[in-house]
This record gives structure tokens, sequence and C-alpha cells, in this order.
């Protein structure tokens, strides 16, 4: 299947491999800048697409840039927030992190950052194979 990379403002590349994802993913975590990463369905960003006119196929955003975390969102049924069993607990008192979406800043902290950046990738990874929610973190909804 044939996906697209984005991050930033305007950073857009193809993703239908994991050579293709693994660089994009690379490059946006070199920005220096927690970032943002959505590996989207080309029909995502049509310009008239509308998730109220009809369901759109699956995608994934991902928070890379960050040395020890990271979160994973699924944007499809059921939706949810990644949880990876054996990620370090936040520690006490650490501030929320900035992941720049697009210029503006997402905050994620304990209830959204609950993976590591390498689960993050591995998850990044097999939903590019897959097409299918990733099944290296368990799911949930709750915020």
């Amino acid at each position: 299947m044939s996906y697209v990379v984005t991050w930033g403002r305007g950073n857009r590349r193809p993703g239908s491999t994991i050579a293709e994802v693994d660089t994009a993913l690379n490059d946006a975590a070199a920005s220096g800048v927690p970032q943002v990463v959505g590996i989207y369905p080309p029909q995502h960003l049509a310009g008239d697409a509308s998730p109220w006119d009809a369901p759109l196929p699956p995608a994934l955003q991902i928070g890379v840039g960050h040395p020890d975390r990271s979160f994973v969102l699924w944007l499809g049924p059921e939706g949810g927030i990644g949880v990876e069993a054996g990620a370090p607990p936040w520690p006490d008192g650490t501030p929320d992190i900035a992941f720049d979406y697009g210029g503006d800043a997402v905050f994620a902290g304990p209830d959204r950052a609950r993976v590591t950046p390498d689960t993050a990738r591995q998850a990044a990874r097999e939903f590019v194979r897959t097409g299918q929610r990733p099944t290296c973190v368990q799911w949930t909804n709750e915020q």
C-alpha cells in the first residue's frame, strides 16, 4: 500500500516501504525539535477528504525526536493510544513534551507519551507493512 509521511510545515515524503519510512523518520528526528509524524494513505491528504463524508482508511501518528518518550496514535476504527507495557514510568515533576504539529505545539505527557522512541518506530514499520493497527503496543482510549 502507498503512504505519505508528513511532519512539520510542508514536509511530505512517500512511505510505501520500510526504508522510505525510516528515512522520513530520521529526517523528522534530525530537525532538533520533537515532531508529530503522520503516516497517511493518500486519501487522507486529498483536498476534499472528510472523515464525516465517508470513513477514511486508517492512519497512524507517532512522536519522534525526543530521546526518551514517544507516542503512538491510531487514526482508524476504535481509535486508541499506544501503550508499551515495559516503558519506564513517567518521572514525577517532568513537564509534558511539546511535539511540533505543523507549527503548533501538541503536548504529550504521562497520559499520551506511553511508549519509547524505538517502540514508536516499530509501530510505524508494522503499520506500513500490514496496513493494520500495530500489535507491538497495547491500546487504550483513556487519557
